[in-house]
């Protein structure tokens, strides 16, 4: 068998920011170890109080004939990255809801539509090297994507855009998915490497960098993240086996602590709430205790537009779009996260808690991915924020979370989603009864040194207004106890 070389996370993240690139200080590393969560040395802002960008770190593992050797770096080889961005979102279909995939076109008037694909190709560099995505145009205006570079050990570094989105020809903001005329920088792409060791190359397992929004709200955890519904892709289109009997630290601690943690960024659940979720941990609790909070979860096999009374994740349907009427239809949590609560509530869980869990330091191959992953929105997908359905539902992967390069393009993973993004972020705050992605894009925060919820885009009054003002939102960061908002420069 010889040697096999893997690229990892096999999904990276590589969030926008405006601060210009002059520094390596104008930039911060993402999540790499599970649970998490990465607040900058110099903050996340600049002392002009512009986003600094979150760079996707990419490492490589290596096998002999199978067996587990560890992560190879520049001291041992010659390692030379290939990354490809592009950003097609103008030239895609227009977004009206999942499943809706043969819809009219965005742009439709344009008969070019390659001019209204940002492609600058791809970009080559080895150990020091720095390559930068500045020659894409849309509608004939450049737009810089991002660059790449290593740190010192030859780990790969992708940087994504800075937030730029605008319209050559002046057009108008009309809908919160699809403005003809408009473009943004979010972009994503294929990460190839080529190792050279012991007089010969072997070609590594390809990942994939996403370069979306800012994530303003570090600390909260996702309800479903990306993780919890790639994994389930896995189950579902794989046969990927989970373990049969969920951990309380590992699967069951992770759902309390998602929803105990909307209270620091939505105002719209009641503290009773908030007081059963507390009242179960630490484990086992009463049966009475876990069944009360298990009722509360729409079961997966709830058909999508269906009304319910089960009221958690108060979050919003996939199919909003198909609804009816406003009533309360939520997105429901994934199959094995469903699963992994009822097998809980029946008390049928291993009980390995020894206090709140503390994030690791080592980095893992799986681990990257996980650390990378978790802290990206899993739905509702109406478009997404990160990917879309489309990555979910239909994207083909050769192993687990790593997706067949052979059969995707730079830009098919972040296509469907908004153009420009700022108006699905302006639009996406709470719409009664229920929430999008409070975690990603908060709805009521604490302003630091208030105990008086506030609307996290005060001050944004139109989506127009969001294009323009978004670096100066505020981030959301622990402080004791508590989650704060700081930076706000609005």
């Amino acid at each position: 068998m010889g040697w096999t070389f893997k690229i990892y996370p096999t999904i990276g993240i590589a969030r926008l920011g405006n601060c210009p690139n002059d520094g390596v200080s104008d930039f911060y590393v993402g999540p790499e170890v599970p649970g998490s969560v990465i607040v900058p040395q110099n903050g996340y802002k600049d002392s002009q109080g512009r986003v600094r960008r979150q760079a996707a770190r990419f490492h490589i593992y290596c096998w002999e004939d199978g067996v587990f050797m560890g992560e190879i770096d520049s001291s041992a080889a010659t390692i030379t990255w290939t990354v490809e961005l592009a950003n097609t979102k103008a030239a895609f279909n227009q977004f009206h809801g999942v499943g809706h995939t043969n819809g009219p076109l965005r742009n439709a008037a344009v008969s070019d539509r390659t001019s209204l694909m940002i492609k600058p190709g791809p970009r080559t560099i080895g150990l020091g090297g720095q390559a930068l995505f500045n020659t894409g145009q849309f509608l004939g205006t450049a737009v810089p994507l991002g660059e790449i570079q290593t740190d010192a050990n030859g780990r790969l570094l992708v940087l994504g855009g800075f937030g730029a989105s605008n319209s050559p020809t002046n057009a108008a903001i009309t809908t919160f998915a699809n403005n003809d005329g408009w473009h943004d920088d979010v972009s994503d792409g294929p990460v190839n490497a080529t190792v050279r060791i012991g007089g010969q190359t072997y070609q590594a397992e390809g990942a994939w960098v996403i370069c979306p929004p800012t994530r303003f709200a570090p600390p909260i955890p996702h309800p479903i993240s990306l993780y919890d519904t790639l994994l389930q892709a896995m189950v579902d289109r794989y046969g990927y086996q989970v373990p049969a009997t969920p951990s309380f630290t590992n699967d069951i601690y992770p759902l309390l602590r998602s929803q105990l943690a909307n209270q620091w960024v939505s105002s719209k659940l009641s503290a009773s709430y908030y007081a059963a979720l507390s009242a179960v941990i630490p484990p086992p609790a009463t049966a009475a205790q876990r069944q009360a909070i298990f009722q509360q979860f729409r079961p997966p096999s709830t058909p999508p537009t269906q009304t319910t009374s089960k009221e958690m994740p108060a979050i919003w349907t996939d199919y909003f779009a198909d609804l009816k009427n406003n009533g309360w239809v939520n997105h429901p949590l994934t199959v094995t996260q469903y699963n992994s609560l009822a097998a809980w509530a029946a008390g049928n869980f291993v009980n390995d808690w020894v206090g709140y869990p503390s994030p690791g330091t080592a980095y893992t191959p799986d681990g990257l991915t996980r650390a990378a992953l978790e802290n990206c929105s899993g739905g509702p997908f109406f478009p997404g924020i990160e990917t879309s359905f489309l990555t979910r539902d239909q994207y083909p992967f050769i192993e687990p979370f790593r997706l067949d390069g052979t059969a995707l393009q730079a830009g098919d993973l972040t296509k469907q989603n908004a153009v420009p993004w700022q108006t699905d972020f302006y639009d996406c705050d709470f719409q009664s009864p229920l929430s999008w992605w409070p975690a990603a894009r908060p709805e009521d925060v604490f302003p630091s040194g208030s105990s008086k919820y506030a609307g996290w885009e005060r001050g944004v009054k139109s989506p127009a207004a969001m294009i323009q003002l978004w670096s100066g939102l505020g981030f959301l960061v622990q402080s004791g106890n508590a989650v704060v908002e700081i930076d706000r420069t609005i």
